[in-house]
């Protein structure tokens, strides 16, 4: 029975991993096209060179939907390899997201309460990859100063 539930967790993650490179291939393919079309419709620069800010507003979510999209597919392929789920790529996903969010929100929208919110969230997620990253390194400084002792 626990090696049915095995074989069946990879396929739902191959799967999930093909729907995400599919996922990628079609935002990529949209990526370009909105550029090219910010190019060779110069009427809507509102006096920028080549891309206006509300252009940008569209790139720039397409853009983070792909790393998001290329760390879930590492999260996937880390935990089928090791069976572990690094904490750190998580949280990475999470900053990534809310940049996401930040770049694409409208903030005359929101009432100053949701915008204290938005801000506890990224310093918490802040906070936790710097701690998990901190904890990372001092382990390393451990192990080469044992290492170097043994030596």
């Amino acid at each position: 029975m626990t090696n049915f539930i095995k074989k069946y967790e990879r396929y739902v993650f191959i799967l999930l991993s093909v729907i995400l490179m599919l996922y990628i291939a079609v935002e990529i393919f949209e990526l370009v096209y909105q550029f090219f079309l910010s190019i060779l419709s110069p009427e809507q620069s509102n006096g920028r060179l080549l891309v206006s800010n509300s252009l940008l507003k569209d790139f720039l979510p397409i853009f983070f939907n792909i790393l998001i999209a290329i760390e879930l597919i590492d999260t996937f392929l880390v935990y089928m390899q090791k069976h572990t789920i690094k904490v750190l790529n998580i949280l990475l996903i999470g900053l990534i997201a809310i940049g996401r969010k930040l770049i694409a929100f409208d903030f005359n929208d929101l009432s100053g309460l949701s915008n204290l919110g938005l801000a506890a969230l990224i310093i918490a997620l802040a906070g936790g990859y710097y701690l998990i990253k901190t904890d990372e390194y001092k382990e390393r400084e451990c192990k080469d100063k044992f290492d170097n002792k043994i030596d």
